[in-house]
């Protein structure tokens, strides 16, 4: 059972009988004398589907920060438990959002919230925030904004210059409040999940993960695996797949375009959508372009753009159905002069709030082995989005303070947990070939394959989808191994540059992602 007087004690500590130091020693030894024990308030969550209020509770424990160094120093997560509506709930399922940096609790404002509910008939459902972010204490947020002349085109080697500027800038400020950013990583947040399931009083819990969440899964696994009944896995990223793949990219690209030569629509104005990427990029390779937008006090305002943020955007457009949609149209203003997309997104993209140091300290601790920079650096060279790699390179981690884990963490995880894992053919963040590498390790592995889908909201828009992951979660088979969406529309490629600019000023990717 757990030790209501020892967290009590902890939270109340006197300040008139312990210095801080003291204080924080007292508050760890109560968390290491027992399970941590949660705090809850009734929190409401609004449906997107109308009235009425789902009644839920938001939890909140205490943890330590760095388990790893000894520190006493404590943390505070926070998750929303969603009540099962059965009467004898079996092991409470656990989301893990994507990002890093995201929060899972701004998931429930998501189409995500359709498979929570659903699976409300066999178990609570928990969201939680992982260290660092969302309503968790301390959120690792980063004051300030990124800002880059508008008549200078932007390229790899200034937006790294401005990113190490501004996680030296965070890492000071946190530091300054006693905040280890090393400890930040999947390792210390494996260990938040284990700590969790004590606090809940859960002899084992069952795992729905996406993206990011998988990759913190799967540490979890390797760590904890007889505490993990099963685990969904969507949109997979193994243990050395964080720094993403060039390579990966413009497969995606290249599927996209075979797609949209197979439709009518989009041939006759644009027979290859591959090479006119390709050629769109070498031309602003080697000759940037300026712009003039139309400007609210009716003059205009000039950017310069290159190929550095024209890369970007296409992989931008590569995550979702709606931005999918939109690629020929797209490339096919690019084709005959039109810049005045690219130039609206720029202009956004120059002015970008600084990301969390939740994003690059989780991403400099998962690092990469040597065989996967190897890889990327070959595929920099011979990509045409091969500006598109991981932005958590040497300069910024060294910024933060935060190095690599050890070795094994980037080994393969094997496991007899049952785990199914879920890719789509339009994904090129997490390929169908990650799950699949990830899956030799896995003795009671399922794949699910769904053709037509990309990596946003993968697996939570389609019914057949949701139901085949609920299954599993319930301990039955999915049914079948490969599930197809609709086939995308494209846009008509004459409706470039009306529909572009209203997409790229409405709702355009920041150029330092947090995906996958």
């Amino acid at each position: 059972m757990e030790s209501r007087d020892a967290h009590s004690s902890a939270r109340e500590c006197p300040a008139k009988l312990l210095s801080i130091v003291g204080c924080s020693l007292f508050a760890a030894a109560a968390l290491l004398a027992a399970p941590p024990e949660p705090r809850y308030e009734a929190y409401s969550i609004a449906s997107p589907w109308g009235p009425p209020m789902l009644a839920a509770k938001l939890g909140r424990i205490q943890v330590l920060e760095n388990r790893a160094s000894g520190s006493p120093r404590v943390i505070e997560l926070a998750f929303v438990r969603i009540p099962a509506t059965v009467s004898k709930p079996a092991a409470p399922i656990l989301w893990l959002s994507g990002g890093p940096g995201a929060s899972a609790t701004g998931d429930l404002q998501t189409p995500a919230l359709e498979l929570f509910l659903e699976l409300r008939r066999l178990a609570d459902v928990v969201v939680l925030d992982q260290r660092g972010t969302g309503l968790s204490v301390p959120r690792l947020d980063c004051p300030g904004t990124i800002r880059f002349p508008l008549e200078v085109a932007t390229d790899r080697q200034r937006a790294t210059d401005a990113l190490e500027g501004s996680a030296r800038a965070c890492a000071d400020r946190w530091r300054a409040e006693g905040v280890d950013l090393s400890a930040y990583n999947v390792r210390e947040s494996a260990e938040d999940i284990e700590d969790l399931r004590k606090a809940l009083g859960a002899p084992k819990l069952r795992i729905l993960a996406g993206s990011w969440g998988t990759h913190l899964a799967l540490a979890a696994i390797r760590a904890h695996e007889a505490t993990i009944e099963r685990a969904a896995l969507i949109g997979v990223v193994g243990p050395d797949h964080l720094y993403g793949s060039p390579a990966d990219m413009e497969s995606g690209l290249a599927r996209v375009s075979e797609i949209a030569r197979r439709d009518p629509n989009v041939a006759t104005s644009l027979p290859d959508p591959l090479n006119a990427a390709r050629r769109a990029i070498e031309r602003l390779r080697r000759e940037p372009r300026t712009v003039n937008l139309p400007a609210s006090d009716g003059g205009t305002i000039a950017v310069a753009v290159g190929s550095y943020e024209l890369e970007w955007y296409l992989r931008s457009l590569l995550t979702s159905s709606d931005t999918i949609s939109h690629v020929p149209a797209f490339l096919a203003a690019l084709e005959a002069g039109d810049l005045r997309e690219l130039a609206v997104v720029a202009f956004h993209w120059r002015s970008a709030p600084a990301p969390p140091a939740s994003v690059f300290a989780a991403r400099c601790a998962s690092g990469a082995s040597p065989a996967r920079l190897a890889r990327i650096e070959r595929e920099s060279r011979e990509s045409m989005l091969g500006e598109t790699t991981s932005y958590a390179d040497e300069r910024v981690c060294r910024a933060l303070g935060v190095a690599p884990l050890p070795d094994p963490y980037r080994a393969a995880v094997v496991s007899a947990v049952p785990a199914l894992f879920v890719s789509g053919t339009l994904d090129g963040d997490t390929p169908e070939s990650n799950a699949i590498e990830v899956s030799r390790g896995f003795a009671n592995a399922e794949l699910l394959s769904i053709e037509n889908a990309p990596h946003t909201l993968l697996g939570f828009t389609d019914g057949a989808a949701r139901t085949a992951i609920a299954r599993f979660l319930e301990g039955k088979s999915p049914k079948a191994s490969r599930l197809a969406l609709s086939a995308i529309t494209f846009e008509r490629p004459t409706q470039a540059a009306g529909g572009g600019l209203s997409l790229a000023a409405g709702g355009a990717t920041p150029l330092f992602p947090a995906a996958p």
